[in-house]
């Protein structure tokens, strides 16, 4: 709305009008002078009511407006929180890929397993009742660390090391970053988290229960910082145990992994 002299137009009601306190009439001529061509009809103000009608209206029109921004801002907050479940869905298929992988790296070694426990020989059942206690390998733990950077990663995100360097028993598997023990016994795991510039919480897990946590503080500029933690468990066969960012903190910039310094992670039975 725009006013000149005691003229006023609306461009809600697209009308040149006068504000006055008596009847007074007005031509079309003083139209294109008085509202210097804002390019609507006139609309003549011929009474009170008229004009406390059109107050009215106008009155209206900014509570409409003052309505509108309270609407915009509630979608505004659906937008958000839409994202964010639209964020949190596609964490949760990441992570039934992974637990997918998980189940067929089992459904193979327990195919394996089937073909070595063939029905034994003549010979073999003899050793057997000769020694019947068969012993548990004593060789198992793996390495591996992250191949390159891992950019802002989310909250409750499960760190895979791809680089397989050592796997002696087969526990750990590179796709998930998941260790399934392949048999009970007290086993140690350590992990070396790199970060540059940036700072973030990371958790040792099994099965669902943190175990251990690291915090890696590389606020400084251009500064490289790596922290670790190391971890004994007891467990029985299937346990799972991995690394991830904490459920409650969120990390802030990326995870470092190159040939100047690896983020890694390391486990072996003890016994």
């Amino acid at each position: 709305m725009s006013t000149k002299s005691r003229y006023v137009y609306s461009e809600v009601i697209q009308s040149c009008y006068r504000i006055h306190g008596r009847n007074t009439l007005l031509n079309y001529a003083d139209y294109d002078i008085e509202c210097d061509m804002e390019g609507a009809e006139l609309m003549r103000i011929d009474s009170e009511e008229k004009q406390h009608l059109i107050v009215t209206y106008l009155g209206c029109e900014s509570i409409s407006e003052e309505r509108f921004l309270k609407l915009e801002k509630i979608v505004e907050n659906q937008n958000l929180r839409i994202s964010d479940m639209e964020n949190t869905i596609q964490e949760q298929e990441v992570h039934i890929k992974r637990l997918n992988e998980r189940l067929k790296y089992m459904a193979i070694k327990l195919k394996n397993n089937k073909i070595e426990c063939k029905k034994p020989d003549w010979w073999t059942r003899k050793r057997l009742l000769v020694q019947p206690t068969v012993m548990q390998s004593s060789k198992i733990g793996f390495y591996a660390y992250m191949s390159q950077n891992e950019d802002s990663p989310s909250k409750h995100h499960t760190i895979i090391f791809d680089v397989q360097k050592t796997n002696v028993g087969n526990g750990y598997n590179p796709f998930s970053g998941l260790f399934t023990a392949p048999q009970d016994g007290l086993y140690a795991f350590s992990t070396s988290i790199t970060m540059l510039n940036h700072y973030a919480s990371f958790d040792v897990v099994k099965n669902a229960d943190v175990q251990g946590s690291v915090f890696v503080d590389a606020g400084g500029v251009s500064e490289h910082r790596s922290s670790s933690t190391t971890v004994v468990l007891a467990l029985v066969q299937g346990d799972v145990v991995f690394v991830r960012t904490s459920a409650t903190y969120v990390p802030h910039g990326n995870i470092h992994s190159s040939k100047d310094g690896r983020s890694s992670f390391t486990g072996w039975l003890i016994q």
